[in-house]
This record gives structure tokens, C-alpha cells and sequence, in this order.
């Protein structure tokens, strides 16, 4: 369920290499050329990631939480995706991103989520 950070070779391909990741608890990561950055804050391998996260054009100590939860339903696998704290001129660029730069990047790098998007 996690195979889309781990290995952290993954994330580069559907980065397109634009991805530094150092997937464990307290590791850091930075995306699509350092637009994005954060820390994991807690990895449930089969269940769940939390991590901090923000833009690099926000205030230099602002960081939404975001927080992936993951369902196995024996034929597929749900995917939650809660992100707060975000300011509101980003929000309907983070949620645009997160269809782009992952669900989408995800879907036509692997395969993976195609009956969702």
C-alpha cells in the first residue's frame, strides 16, 4: 500500500526525478524541485502516513499536517487524504496538485488507481 514512497525510486519516477525522500519517521522530503517540502511524522506501513508539509513560497515556519489513510477492502484499496492548516489562497492549487502531481502521476506511472480517477 505504501509502494508509491517506498522505495523512494518509485516516487522519482512519477516525479519524473524531481524528488528527494527519505521515507521513515523524521525523514524528509523534498518535491518537485524543492516546491515542496516536509517531514513524515508517522509511518503505518500498511495503514496509514502522517507528515507536515508546505510550499516553499509560504511563511518560513508554516506546515499544513497531512494525514493518508489506507483500507484494504480485499479487491481494492482505499485511499483518505485529510490536509488542514492550509491558507486559503493555496487550497484549490493543493488540491489540483494532489490530482496532478500524485493521484494522476501514480495512475500513469504504475497503474495504480484506476478505478478512482
Amino acid at each position: 500500500m505504501l509502494t508509491f514512497i517506498r522505495p523512494p525510486d518509485k516516487m522519482k519516477a512519477y516525479f519524473q526525478g524531481a524528488a528527494e525522500v527519505d521515507p521513515r519517521e523524521s525523514g524528509k522530503f523534498s518535491l518537485l524541485g524543492g516546491s515542496i517540502t516536509g517531514t513524515f511524522l508517522e509511518i503505518k506501513p500498511q495503514t496509514e502516513v502522517a507528515m507536515h508539509w508546505r510550499f516553499k513560497d509560504w511563511p518560513e515556519e508554516m506546515y499544513s499536517s497531512v494525514n493518508i489513510t489506507f483500507k484494504d477492502t480485499g479487491t481494492n484499496t482505499e485511499l483518505k487524504l485529510v490536509q488542514s492548516g492550509i491558507p486559503k489562497y493555496s487550497v484549490e492549487q493543493i488540491r489540483q496538485g494532489w490530482y496532478r502531481y500524485y493521484f494522476n502521476a501514480i495512475k500513469m506511472t504504475f497503474g495504480y488507481g484506476s478505478a478512482c480517477l
